[in-house]
């Protein structure tokens, strides 16, 4: 009799803790939300169009298909899409590098190969090796009218700023 009344006090306990548990685990995981997109680093601007020509839409897309070609072994092909966008020709890739570093908190940067001619990128990977978010540009030697094309190659889901 004492065994089942020692077992009977163990599966209290045992329910007890879990009882302080599972609402504490709810708590982290309503605070944990799933990372969303950053917002635009300053210089970068949304077109309504395509700003540029078929001669740099032929740089921009190789220049693309470069970090693409790098990524999809490791993220999945049909997992990252292109967000296309605008870059003043005069802003500093270190200036956008830095203003998406800090925003993506404990993320780390994944080199990138020397992939195309007047053009630079970065990428930065989530904690847990799953999310992605590169961002590709030509140089500003390529401008067309003050500004060159950018695209941001991620598979965040959406294109929804966080301020």
């Amino acid at each position: 009799m004492n065994n089942k009344i020692r077992n009977q006090g163990q599966i209290f306990r045992r329910l007890r803790a879990g009882a302080v548990l599972v609402p504490l685990l709810g708590l982290f995981a309503c605070s944990n939300e799933p990372p969303v997109m950053p917002a635009d680093a300053p210089g970068i601007s949304r077109p309504e169009e395509y700003s540029f020509g078929s001669e740099t839409h032929a740089k921009d897309w190789r220049a693309a298909r470069a970090v693409l070609d790098q990524l999809e072994p490791r993220f999945g092909e049909k997992s990252l899409h292109v967000l296309m966008r605008n870059l003043d020709s005069t802003t500093d890739p270190k200036t956008v590098k830095t203003h998406y570093g800090e925003r993506l908190t404990g993320w780390t940067e994944i080199p990138l190969s020397s992939f195309a001619e007047r053009a630079w990128a970065f990428a930065f990977v989530s904690p847990n090796g799953k999310l992605v978010l590169a961002i590709e540009a030509l140089d500003g030697s390529e401008s067309a009218g003050g500004i060159v094309p950018l695209n941001i190659l991620t598979n965040l889901e959406g294109d929804r700023p966080r301020q």
